[in-house]
């Protein structure tokens, strides 16, 4: 597997993602949304959010595998899915809304088995 899915800004998104990084944390992917990305670490989820309205607040969310309570993706027809996922914690529930093109399925299915391991 690639460190990026098609259609992300990689040397972007990588140098923005190896600024949260702790000493021995490492990226293993990383996925597009319409606004920003999310990464998957050795360790943990993080995405960084903008809000639409205002390019100056971000908000950057760290999740730890183990945390994630559910992840849930809609399916819109008979064989595709929208490009949202939720993902829920025990506080709060992030939506994530991915870049067209992106491989919703593979996000979703590397997402549950990290958290089922």
């Amino acid at each position: 597997m690639s460190v990026f899915s098609k259609g992300d800004n990689k040397k972007k998104h990588l140098e923005k993602a190896e600024e949260f990084l702790f000493e021995g944390e490492k990226i293993e992917s990383t996925y597009g949304l319409m606004v920003d990305f999310v990464t998957f670490t050795s360790h943990r989820v993080i995405f960084v959010d903008r809000s639409i309205l205002s390019k100056s607040k971000k908000v950057v969310v760290s999740i730890p595998y183990s945390k994630i309570e559910e992840i849930a993706i809609e399916k819109t027809g008979t064989l595709s899915f929208s490009n949202n996922i939720e993902i829920s914690t025990k506080k709060e529930t992030h939506s994530l809304n991915f870049m067209k093109g992106t491989d919703v399925m593979e996000f979703y299915r590397d997402l549950s088995r990290r958290i089922c391991e």
